[in-house]
């Protein structure tokens, strides 16, 4: 399920994504769009980081736990970019006023992206 966020800017909850920290490998920081498909409807957000098993992204939507989705990212390589397009499970969605903070985890076994996500934490 989708919902459009829609708040004041105060709220009694306090949110805060590094007491939600549970992450199992290396994340590297980024800023690149991402295209999100939910059922019939396509959200644009943007990509706060990236692991090798996942994504975070903040978007104007709230989904589901567990909700599969299908993503769509782009990251730099070289002189470039590498796309990206893989089925993925939410795994959490946080709230942040008018926005989320959505992970996921990737649907993947090992192929390029995992072998390009090794090469770019060496570097």
């Amino acid at each position: 399920m989708i919902s459009v966020k829609s708040r004041s800017f105060y709220s009694d909850e306090k949110t805060s994504l590094e007491n939600l920290d549970k992450r199992q490998t290396v994340r590297v920081a980024s800023n690149r769009p991402v295209v999100m498909k939910v059922n019939d409807s396509t959200i644009f957000a943007t990509m706060t980081d990236f692991s090798k098993h996942g994504l975070g992204f903040i978007a104007m939507y709230q989904i589901d736990p567990n909700e599969t989705v299908e993503v769509h990212f782009d990251i730099p390589f070289k002189n470039g970019f590498k796309s990206f397009l893989f089925s993925a499970q939410v795994k959490h969605c946080i709230d942040l006023f008018d926005k989320s903070h959505i992970g996921v985890r990737l649907n993947i076994e090992e192929n390029e992206y995992s072998q390009l996500f090794d090469k770019i934490v060496a570097t």
